[in-house]
């Protein structure tokens, strides 16, 4: 799904586009935008839950995905100014766009976590809910200085693909406040579509997800 995918650009207006691999990814997104007061972002979604359905079936991120990919993203960087690769799974080719000279920037939207977490050193516990984030979440958190906690939720995404969505955030929930219980001093909601359960809790205990700093991320960067 396309929404308004080659708009124009302007000087008043942050054209973003967002690649989910789950169309309830959008509404996230775009309550995200709407709780921070970011009127200026303009939001465009590409959803292509094919894409994860091939990495999954395959293992994870193969090369030739990886190159189909890039090819895409290549094709869509001359109409926005920033490209949201919001499945943690298909994050990592978003390294394939790290020049300065490229048209516009290409950001995994977990990368601001990591860059949260690496910020400080707090005892960190990063859930994920699908299995085939794994290895792209290790090797994004983990780092010679600090190796969080991934945990891998039970049962989440058997949840997630069957629709039940109520039974997914609820799964969630339970990670999470088994984590503070457990002497997290912060826990991270690896993949945006569990990004609504930390609304459920209070603002001390809320844990962190990526939508909201992947925008605020965006309009940081247009205004520097």
């Amino acid at each position: 799904m396309m929404r308004d995918i080659f708009q124009r650009k302007s000087q008043h207006v942050i054209n973003i586009a967002c690649l989910h691999t789950a169309a309830s990814n959008i509404a996230i997104f775009d309550d995200a935008a709407r709780q921070l007061e970011l009127d200026h972002l303009q939001l465009s979604h590409l959803v292509m839950p094919h894409l994860l359905a091939e990495a999954e079936a395959s293992g994870g991120l193969t090369a030739g995905l990886h190159e189909r990919l890039v090819a895409l993203l290549r094709d869509l960087q001359p109409h926005f100014d920033v490209i949201l690769i919001t499945c943690s799974t298909l994050g990592p080719v978003s390294e394939a766009f790290t020049s300065s000279r490229q048209p516009c920037a290409v950001w995994r939207t977990d990368g601001m976590l990591a860059k949260a977490v690496h910020q400080s050193a707090k005892k960190t516990v990063v859930l994920c809910a699908a299995e085939s984030t794994l290895g792209a979440t290790r090797a994004l958190f983990c780092t010679d200085g600090q190796t969080p906690d991934i945990r891998l939720i039970p049962e989440a995404w058997q949840r997630f693909k069957a629709g039940d969505g109520a039974g997914y955030f609820h799964c969630v929930r339970t990670a999470v406040e088994h984590a503070w219980q457990q002497g997290a001093e912060r826990v991270v909601l690896a993949q945006s579509s569990m990004a609504p359960v930390a609304q459920q809790f209070p603002p001390e205990r809320q844990p962190l997800s990526g939508p909201h700093l992947a925008l605020l991320q965006c309009h940081q960067q247009a205004n520097r």
